[in-house]
């Protein structure tokens, strides 16, 4: 369900994200590396593995299409909020980054990595896992096409916040993370 430009949110049955069948890990990586909230919906007693598979918010049954639009407004906010930092505020508009200082266009490879990097703000994100954000599969080990991504957008970001320190740090042996 698109929701407005650069949000999208994704509302599946919770016994289909419980399904052992349901390529579960895979789906969850992709909807989530590219800034999809995850809503499911069921019984009560599906919850607690819900929410431990990974989704964002659970409707439990019975539920009102209302509900629906006040929990993605919820997360929408939340989702704002998560752009903050010490050091400066961006919004992320389609491939459109901007801060009070300008613009400037990211790749869609750019734009996955920092919304994965902005989700998990403080905290390292493996090499590993940004390529399989990206690309949706394992890479190359010797591959360092992400670290390529990583630099560009730590350009651009140094642009558009020219007095803030280094806004992403490497973490050697791990990946990178987006200081708070």
């Amino acid at each position: 369900m698109l929701l407005r430009s650069g949000f999208d949110a994704a509302l599946i049955p919770a016994s289909l994200l419980l399904d052992p069948v349901f390529p579960r890990t895979e789906a969850i990586n992709r909807l989530t590396a590219f800034g999809c909230a995850l809503i499911c919906f069921g019984a009560a007693e599906l919850l607690p593995g819900c929410y431990l598979a990974g989704c964002s918010d659970y409707l439990k049954q019975p539920w009102s299409p209302q509900e629906l639009e006040w929990r993605v407004r919820k997360l929408c906010k939340a989702r704002e909020e998560s752009m903050s930092f010490s050091w400066g505020r961006f919004d992320i508009r389609s491939l459109e980054l901007s801060s009070p200082a300008g613009s400037c266009t990211l790749n869609a490879q750019e734009r996955s990595i920092l919304r994965m990097l902005a989700a998990n703000r403080g905290e390292p994100v493996s090499r590993e896992a940004l390529y399989y954000g990206i690309w949706g599969r394992a890479g190359a080990s010797k591959s360092r096409v992400a670290d390529m991504h990583i630099a560009s957008l730590r350009r651009k970001l140094r642009t558009l916040f020219p007095d803030s320190p280094p806004c992403i740090r490497s973490v050697r042996g791990i990946g990178y993370l987006i200081v708070k």
